[in-house]
């Protein structure tokens, strides 16, 4: 009509106008369009006595109808039919010529571009005519009495678009990503709901979700709009993270466009996340000294490795102050090692009470003749405290009689914890295991320690008993002994089983046992 009809205004009647009047209009050149026909074949509208007026006048008549509608009303001898009989029809397909989609591509507005481009399995004419109408859906749906979750739903698929996903979205991660959004909202609809309602046809031709392949996917329209008319705000700092587990090298390029542009603004957070995304060392810094906890432990330890335990300390401090387990246990690492140098240099003078603390930190780092040299010389120096430690690695090496004359050299000195030791060994084994008794129902060290002064005795049954126990109280080695038992008792299948719970469960052997078997040994007997 534009190309053949260049000079003519245009008039389009709203449905259920009278259109009487228009027969006595006899101004410049016009054409009267009727969308849907159907709803302008009524007792005032177009019939045949105004069609023959308005062709007299040399109005073209120009109208649109479903297939449906045309097959109502075009048969028969009723008025409607009268009037579509004298219609000269063309068929207007859905699916556009490769030619027309061409022209798309040639004009001005890159709405069409986006129409060819983002349109999937429905046409161009769908894309453009529904994409309106989904987008007011979906904002509409976040209020209360709506679909707050089915919109929260929605958004998610869009912001993981955002954040550079492109390919089917899995319902797991959709599920996890919609929940990461702050929100007042209490969700009538469960999840499964909320998926129905999204990915329900509207006009019988989309959902605002599409399923693609095992996944789903925002609506070509929707991702347009998101992305074009800055309607949405920025993606939250939880949804970048999940979207960067999910799939990180179609993610990380937008992520650290996004980063950057906070990191550089001054926040904290972003030159953490920015510094960890691009492994730069400048960012975790930066994010370090504005006292980024996070950072501070991450660039703590990174100079904990190369060596710069000065500058690392600081870092690794505030880390710790915040929580930060890891950066605690580099941080006592390096203030350990510091001790130990300096009490050596203590030791090298002579201190006796530097000896002493010197050789505690070596007997229980496991080197004994350190600790028995250092406690020596701490004793002929005088300090007459270190006597129930000398005793304590006596009795650790079998020593007893040695390690009771220096409990007894201990306890004439003060030392009254010696005395229990000085009387019994340590404890007698009715103390023993009265204590042990007292703790193993809560306690799976206690519990597991009970279990092996009972197979001492023989009692294998209860043994095992407190074995299990101590092990569901989360002590591996009751595993451990479980399977050296089981193993004892001649059952080399339900030996290996425990001694494989026990190597999941953490326990140092037992781990080396099972890679041991990997290799073809035997994890018991071998």
């Amino acid at each position: 009509m534009v190309r053949a009809l260049p000079d003519h205004q245009v008039c389009v009647p709203p449905p259920g106008a009278d259109l009487r009047v228009l027969a006595r209009h006899t101004g410049g050149p016009w054409v009267l369009w009727l969308d849907e026909l159907e709803k302008h074949l009524h007792e005032r509208g177009l019939d045949a006595g105004l069609l023959a007026r308005l062709t007299s006048l040399g109005v073209p008549v120009v109208a649109t109808m479903s297939d449906e509608a045309y097959d109502e009303h075009r048969f028969g001898s009723s008025a409607h039919a009268r009037v579509l009989s004298r219609a000269r029809t063309v068929e207007l397909s859905l699916e556009w010529s490769e030619a027309e989609l061409e022209r798309m591509w040639e004009s001005d507005d890159p709405g069409y571009w986006f129409a060819v481009e983002r349109r999937g399995r429905t046409s161009v004419t769908q894309y453009l005519g529904l994409g309106p109408d989904l987008w007011a859906e979906w904002q509409r749906a976040r209020r209360p009495a709506n679909h707050p979750r089915g919109h929260r739903l929605v958004r998610a698929a869009i912001d993981l678009n955002r954040c550079g996903i492109s390919g089917p979205l899995p319902v797991e991660l959709l599920r996890q990503a919609h929940e990461l959004y702050d929100s007042d909202a209490v969700y009538d609809a469960s999840f499964e709901d909320a998926l129905a309602w999204a990915a329900r046809p509207r006009l019988g031709i989309t959902g605002l979700l599409v399923e693609d392949r095992g996944g789903w996917r925002a609506y070509g329209s929707l991702l347009v709009d998101a992305t074009w008319t800055y309607a949405l705000p920025p993606v939250p700092d939880a949804v970048w993270g999940a979207a960067l587990a999910h799939d990180p090298k179609a993610v990380t390029p937008q992520a650290s466009v996004y980063y950057l542009v906070k990191a550089e603004a001054g926040d904290a957070e972003a030159m953490y996340r920015l510094g960890r995304l691009i492994d730069d060392e400048a960012w975790l810094r930066k994010a370090a000294d504005a006292g980024h906890a996070g950072a501070c432990g991450e660039l703590g330890r990174l100079l904990a490795e190369r060596g710069e335990a000065r500058e690392a300390e600081p870092y690794l401090q505030t880390a710790a102050g915040a929580g930060d387990a890891k950066a605690a246990l580099e941080l006592g690492k390096l203030l350990s090692d510091r001790a130990m140098h300096w009490l050596g240099v203590a030791a090298d003078a002579e201190d006796p009470e530097a000896a002493h603390r010197l050789a505690d930190l070596y007997l229980g780092m496991g080197e004994d003749d350190k600790a028995f040299n250092l406690y020596l010389a701490a004793l002929d120096r005088g300090d007459e405290g270190v006597a129930g430690s000398l005793g304590v690695l006596h009795r650790y090496r079998g020593e007893e009689l040695l390690a009771r004359l220096l409990f007894r050299r201990a306890v004439d000195a003060g030392d009254t914890q010696r005395l229990a030791m000085l009387e019994g060994g340590g404890r007698s084994e009715r103390v023993a295991e009265e204590y042990l008794r007292s703790r193993a129902a809560d306690h799976g060290l206690d519990a597991v320690h009970l279990g092996v002064l009972l197979e001492e005795r023989g009692h294998t049954r209860d043994a095992g008993f407190w074995y299990l126990h101590g092990l569901t109280l989360g002590d591996s080695y009751g595993a451990f002994r479980l399977a050296w038992l089981r193993a004892k008792e001649g059952k080399l299948d339900e030996a290996r089983a425990w001694m494989r719970k026990a190597a999941e469960a953490g326990h140092p052997v037992a781990k080396k046992a099972l890679a041991a078997e990997a290799d073809g040994a035997d994890t018991v007997e071998g």
